[in-house]
């Protein structure tokens, strides 16, 4: 291992002292906003921090307090701090002030519950130093601290502002690190890629990127209001042990009893059998977000901005694998929750999934219909809006497979490849068996072309795969051992 030595930059907010390995200047902890603690608990995030001389951005920062995340048997887990004063950001660089690299900025998933930028399964330094991007992590408020369902308190969609708030910061400091302000991308995947979609149709977060790639985005959710959210927040009140007019005192109780208090969210099983949907979402407003996101997509209102946006083969069986009641699932059942999520058309979907799906178990037969229903839909329909509009619109499925056949291409199986840092990601449970130099060599393909798309709006490019832009047949690439190229076909 390389040795490392400290690296100093100005940037409009005042020196960061950072760390230089490999060739990569890591700038870790970077406050894009002031700390969101005591009295400015679920408050909109505020200014961002100046400061004299130099910050020392050399150790890794927090990740917002969060109990266990659902799919840790899929990923593995990843320790890191908790604190409320998380509204970070973590910055890799080869590059220097004065040069114009294309910019990466990821915002990462975890169901609006789980996650953090600074997790080292995370780590953008392969991406800086093999293709040439500075990479950029955004750390923002999650769960009830960030998506609390009322407007009791400061405002809603608090780790949305977040968000907007370290892409102003973004775009004002990166040309200190070497960045191009003018070729900002940002990328997330699951939760991170529906803040994506909300993004994309907000007026105040436009101008503040260029382009997007949405991996996984759950733009089948269709969101709540304010009214519809109200259940939502009195289930959240009575877990905490506190009554409807007591939601103030949410200010001020410890975080640690809060989430310990939430614990029994977990052991909760969905009302409807197999439902994936969190207890925490962003919700419509009369402000942020007016409108779901997939019907802004209609109105055109991201009609400025090229795309990638892709979605597993298998999405849902990263949800089902811990799930064995639903192999025990009565064909009345399975044809009821059919019904429930696409209406008349059910018995013709269930049919026509079942001869498709070997072995067709209850649990394979709803895997298919929430990957379809949940992610790959809507996800297609933004694409068709993007192309009619006249974008750059690029889609892909992604079927390469854990070794285990209960995951298949679940949902975060593209993770890995997109950061291209294996050695971290060996203890997941979903890479457990894989051949390693298949994935590096996976991991190549795809971040290259994610960084190519970052460079110039096209992920096409010298020694990567033909990927033609979607309007072609509805063209999709396909990301496995062999990739090919097929129609999309729903």
């Amino acid at each position: 291992m390389s040795r490392s030595e400290y690296i100093d930059v100005e940037t409009p907010f005042g020196g960061l002292r950072g760390a230089r390995s490999d060739g990569v200047a890591a700038f870790r902890r970077v406050p894009y906003a002031e700390a969101p603690v005591g009295p400015r608990r679920f408050e909109m995030p505020g200014a961002a921090p100046r400061w004299q001389g130099v910050r020392d951005a050399t150790a890794s920062g927090p990740v917002p307090p969060q109990l266990p995340s659902r799919l840790d048997s899929v990923l593995g887990t990843y320790e890191a701090e908790q604190s409320e004063d998380c509204l970070h950001l973590d910055i890799w660089t080869g590059f220097n002030k004065g040069d114009r690299a294309p910019v990466l900025v990821f915002i990462h998933g975890g169901a609006f519950m789980t996650g953090g930028g600074s997790l080292a399964c995370y780590d953008g330094g392969v991406l800086a130093r093999e293709n040439g991007l500075v990479v950029v992590n955004i750390t923002y408020r999650l769960g009830i601290l960030g998506f609390w369902p009322r407007p009791d308190f400061g405002g809603l969609n608090l780790g949305l502002h977040d968000q907007i708030a370290a892409l102003r910061w973004i775009k004002e400091a990166i040309s200190s690190f070497g960045g191009d302000q003018d070729r900002i991308t940002i990328i997330g995947q699951s939760a991170g890629a529906f803040s994506i979609a909300a993004l994309l149709g907000i007026d105040t977060a436009r101008g503040l990127f260029k382009r997007a790639v949405m991996m996984s985005a759950p733009v089948g959710i269709a969101l709540r209001t304010v009214d519809q959210a109200r259940p939502v927040a009195g289930m959240l009140l009575d877990v905490l042990g506190l009554g409807p007019e007591e939601a103030d005192r949410l200010r001020t109780m410890p975080v640690d009893q809060i989430f310990e208090r939430m614990r029994i969210l977990q052991t909760r099983p969905p009302a409807v059998p197999g439902s994936i949907t969190p207890p925490f979402m962003p919700v419509l407003d009369d402000a942020l977000i007016p409108r779901d996101p997939s019907e802004s997509f209609d109105m055109g209102n991201a009609g400025w901005c090229d795309i990638v946006i892709g979605t597993t083969r298998e999405e849902y069986a990263a949800f089902s694998v811990s799930n064995p009641a639903l192999d025990k699932l009565t064909d009345e059942e399975v044809e009821s929750i059919f019904r429930s999520e696409v209406g008349d058309d059910a018995a013709s979907a269930l049919s026509r999934i079942r001869a498709e799906r070997v072995p067709a178990t209850p649990r394979a037969l709803l895997g298919d219909l929430h990957t379809g229903t949940t992610f790959v839909k809507k996800s297609l329909a933004i694409a068709d809006t993007q192309y009619n509009l006249g974008r750059n619109v690029f889609t892909y499925f992604f079927d390469w497979q854990s070794p285990n056949p209960d995951m298949g291409a679940c949902h975060c199986i593209d993770l890995p490849f997109l950061f291209g840092n294996i050695d971290v990601w060996k203890a997941a449970p979903m890479l457990e068996g894989a051949n390693w130099n298949e994935v590096r060599e996976l991991s190549q393909r795809y971040r290259g072309a994610i960084a190519a798309f970052a460079e110039n709006g096209n992920p096409n490019g010298r020694g990567l795969p033909r990927w033609p832009a979607y309007q072609i047949g509805r063209a999709a690439l396909h990301f496995d051992r062999r990739i090919t190229v097929s129609g999309c076909i729903v």
